[in-house]
């Protein structure tokens, strides 16, 4: 009979916390600039409703399957390459902060437009995203993390042992990201024309 461990402190990795702290910051900075800075109601109104019109068509035209496929593999993309360098010590917690901000800025600008009855349109619009992209950045992320200290303890004149690239990782990442791009195309207008 095995015996559970118990994940604490000691088992999760610097690196990960680290990606996780500048995260959660760019979270509560996109929260406190979305009643600073968020569009007006009237502008995110007229946005959203041309939005959900658009998005309830019966198939997605080409810039909104391109557009779906940037918005998904961004910021993967972006923490696997900086694995590559050891500029991304410092880049990978600045793009997770970046992807935090972005992420609740959007969904705290919706939510505040829509109002009190709108969070299963919410869910609609930002679940599938959410379920995918942070993931996958995060998973990416931490092993880019990984590689980029190593290169820069290289910098320092110490040798250390620099580990794999993780392309099988980033392909399976990628096949995530594939599937999710796949069902939010094809859910969010099955949820908006299902009246949610």
């Amino acid at each position: 009979m095995r015996k559970l461990r118990h994940v604490t402190v000691e088992t999760v990795p610097l690196r990960s916390l680290v990606l996780a702290l500048f995260l959660l910051l760019g979270v509560c900075s996109g929260y406190l600039a979305t009643g600073r800075f968020a569009p007006g109601g009237d502008e995110l109104s007229t946005f959203l409703d041309a939005y959900l019109l658009r998005a309830a068509a019966s198939k997605p035209d080409a810039e909104t399957v391109l557009r779906t496929l940037v918005c998904f593999f961004r910021s993967s993309v972006a923490a696997f390459l900086l694995g590559f360098s050891s500029v991304g010590v410092f880049c990978l917690p600045l793009l997770a902060a970046i992807q935090g901000f972005v992420l609740s800025f959007s969904l705290f600008s919706f939510a505040e437009a829509i109002g009190q009855g709108g969070f299963l349109l919410l869910a609609a619009l930002f679940g599938v995203r959410l379920l995918f992209v942070l993931p996958c950045t995060f998973l990416l992320g931490s092993a880019a993390m990984e590689r980029s200290w190593a290169m820069l303890s290289l910098v320092g004149g110490k040798r250390t042992r620099i580990a794999p690239a993780g392309f099988s990782r980033f392909a399976l990442c990628c096949l995530c990201l594939l599937l999710g791009c796949a069902l939010e195309l094809w859910l969010v207008p099955l949820f908006l024309r299902g009246g949610i």
